[in-house]
This record gives C-alpha cells, sequence and structure tokens, in this order.
C-alpha cells in the first residue's frame, strides 16, 4: 500500500436499516439511501478524485455513480476483491450476530462459523490483493465500498478495529512515519 487513499461505506439499504447482514447478497439502496448517494456527492464535489474504485455489489457501485457523476472526469473502475464478505446461509442474521462470529474469529484463529461463510484469512487476502489492484489503477483512489472490508483494511494495515462506520462516511486514510491513520473528513448523512 502507498502513502494515502480514500473510503466511502455505500449508502443505506433497508438491510441496513433493519440491521441485516447483507453480505454479498445484492441489495438495492432505498430511497433514504439513494438521496443520501447523491447529497454526500454533491458535498464531495470539493474533494477532486482522479480515481473511484467501487465494489460490484450495487449498493456500493450506485454509490459510486452518483460521486461519479459529479466528477465524471474521474477514471472509474470495479473492483470484485472488494466485495463484501460472503456470509453464505447465514446472510439475513441480525449485524448483532455477525459482531458476535467476527470475536469469535478474532479470538480464536481456527475459529470457522461454517454454513459455507467466507472464511476470514481468505477474506482478507482478497481484501488485500483488492486494495493492490486499486491503488495499480491511481495512487490515491476513492474506494467506495463496504463495512466488513473495511474492518479488513483496520487490520491488513494495523490500524484500530472499526467495526462499523456509518453509510456514507469519508475517511481517508494515510501512512506517517509511525502507521496508518484514519482522517473522518466530513460526518456521515444524517
Amino acid at each position: 500500500m502507498r502513502a494515502k487513499f480514500y473510503f466511502i461505506r455505500h449508502a443505506e439499504t433497508s438491510w441496513n436499516k433493519k440491521n441485516l447482514c447483507q453480505g454479498q447478497r445484492n441489495i438495492p439502496l432505498n430511497k433514504k439511501g439513494l438521496e443520501d448517494a447523491k447529497h454526500v456527492a454533491q458535498q464531495l464535489s470539493k474533494v477532486k478524485f482522479d480515481c473511484i474504485i467501487s465494489s460490484p455489489l450495487c449498493r456500493a457501485l450506485d454509490t459510486a455513480k452518483e460521486i461519479h457523476k459529479i466528477q465524471p472526469n474521474a477514471d472509474f473502475h470495479t473492483v470484485p476483491q472488494l466485495s463484501e464478505r460472503s456470509w453464505g446461509m447465514l446472510e439475513g442474521m441480525s449485524s448483532k450476530e455477525m459482531y458476535r462470529i467476527e470475536k469469535l474469529e478474532e479470538l480464536d484463529p481456527f475459529y470457522k462459523p461454517g454454513k459455507k461463510v467466507e472464511e476470514r484469512d481468505k477474506f482478507r487476502k482478497r481484501i488485500k490483493q483488492g486494495l493492490l489492484i486499486a491503488q495499480s489503477y491511481n495512487l490515491h483512489p476513492l474506494i467506495v465500498s463496504h463495512g466488513r472490508v473495511f474492518l479488513e483494511i483496520c487490520l491488513i494495515l494495523g490500524m484500530p478495529l472499526m467495526r462499523q462506520i456509518p453509510n456514507c462516511q469519508l475517511i481517508e486514510v494515510t501512512q506517517q512515519d509511525c502507521g496508518w491513520h484514519i482522517n473522518f473528513i466530513r460526518e456521515a448523512v444524517s
């Protein structure tokens, strides 16, 4: 990884509103989410991006497309490796249960949830690959992706874990002398 990139979590879906684990289900933005994506795109017009990278899942892709409408000169790419973690047969479970499983995985590296859940170490390797692909397009891309993806980015870069970032929260991730740091560029859309 190079010294700086930006990250934004997709706008709201109906499953976000219900606190359900979406995983790789292709859940679209709800009405509020679409409005928030348009609003955040307008707010981000002050921050120029040369490159926008998106997960191909529609909630991230539609958020990224709204940003791209305001910044049409930015290169635009989808990177499948930056898709959300597959929770297999557990997709649709409560977010609270998902967090419980993640903590079990962190306490015991041999713990496997089963039920066709993507293994945590394989997910992390996929995210590392996605970050490298993103930075092969541009040294300082805007990545539009998912909450679990950012959690893994925190682990990969040795930053404090952020279990949940708000929808449409823009984060600048920079490397400084003593490691990687997070800077919240703006508050989440309310």
